[in-house]
């Protein structure tokens, strides 16, 4: 009988944390666990650290050529056989309950198809600093859905999901943008309910080294078209954005690219209001939003979400119907 639980870990050249975080897998207080470490393709000793703790029986080491994270992710996935899934990374710590508290929190709620865990940013002061802040604080499914057009509401090493979910909507894939963004919009938009346990069970190693600060599919501009992707598919071919700055103008960008049609823009400065951006798309105050397309909240700066909402909602509109908030 399979494991209740699978670590999946894919490595590549991380030999100097690779051992501590095979370790921490290995202290968990929840027994009914494998680790599977798909190694992939590295050039250091990332195989041989691991390969010195595979007398342990709860570890499987499978050596690959190197495909990448996703096809390291998706190769592992094949061979995962439990019913739960936990994800790990080569260069994270896991608190020794992490495997425990989540696979309770999944067994006493069938509507979850994961569940994530605060995370401890190490070092403290990097610049994922806010981030972790508004991830920390999104616990409930409802929090999560209202929040996830803004950024990815769940840490991905920190996730245990039903595995039998993530192959229901097909696994890893590449887009050219953040696959584990793209996983859980894929969810949401499936009906997938996520929660988090409110408990700090996952320390998150942040160097310049990780794939966030190395990759393209990472960059800024790719975040704007995976928004745009996943928008558009609830949008009805049209919408109005909430911010005429730059974080609105590249929404509205990538959603023209996927064929919405941006009726308006909205803003608070009276210096933008009557003007018009993109050509000829009109810039209109709060007060003249009226009826019309949703509108699509796109202002970044500090604060200015919760105003939006609070303002939209005293208007008598919808979150989620007649608004999103994505950013």
């Amino acid at each position: 009988m399979p494991a209740r639980a699978t670590v999946l870990l894919p490595v590549r050249d991380c030999a100097q944390t690779v051992g501590a975080a095979v370790d921490s897998v290995l202290q968990q207080r929840f027994a009914d666990f494998t680790l599977l470490v798909i190694d992939d393709g590295s050039t250091d000793e990332t195989a041989d650290v691991v390969a010195a703790r595979d007398s342990d029986d709860r570890v499987t080491l499978v050596r690959g050529p190197a495909r990448g994270l996703i096809g390291a992710l998706n190769a592992g996935l094949e061979r995962v056989e439990s019913p739960y899934l936990v994800r790990m990374d080569g260069d994270d710590l896991m608190h020794p309950d992490r495997i425990g508290a989540q696979v309770q929190a999944l067994d006493g709620d069938a509507s979850l198809a994961l569940v994530s865990s605060r995370v401890a940013l190490d070092p403290p002061d990097s610049g994922m600093a806010r981030y972790v802040e508004w991830l920390n604080g999104l616990v409930t499914p409802e929090q999560i859905a209202a929040e996830i057009y803004v950024e990815a509401p769940v840490c991905h090493p920190s996730v245990t999901l039903r595995t039998e979910v993530l192959r229901a909507v097909g696994g890893y894939r590449d887009r050219g943008w953040a696959e584990d963004y793209d996983l859980w919009l894929r969810l949401h938009q499936s009906g997938a309910r996520m929660a988090q346990v409110p408990r700090t069970l996952h320390v998150w190693r942040d160097h310049d080294r990780r794939l966030t600060r190395t990759d393209p599919r990472y960059a800024p501009a790719r975040f704007f078209d995976l928004k745009a992707h996943f928008l558009a598919r609830v949008l009805d071919g049209r919408a109005r954005i909430w911010g005429a700055g730059r974080d609105g103008r590249r929404l509205a960008r990538a959603l023209v690219a996927e064929g919405v049609v941006i009726e308006a823009f909205i803003d608070i400065d009276p210096k933008k209001i009557g003007g018009v951006r993109r050509g000829d798309i009109p810039i209109i105050g709060p007060d003249g939003i009226g009826d019309g397309a949703p509108i699509i909240s796109a202002v970044g700066v500090r604060g200015a979400r919760a105003d939006i909402r609070r303002r939209l909602t005293t208007l008598g509109l919808e979150e989620g119907a007649d608004f999103i908030c994505a950013a």
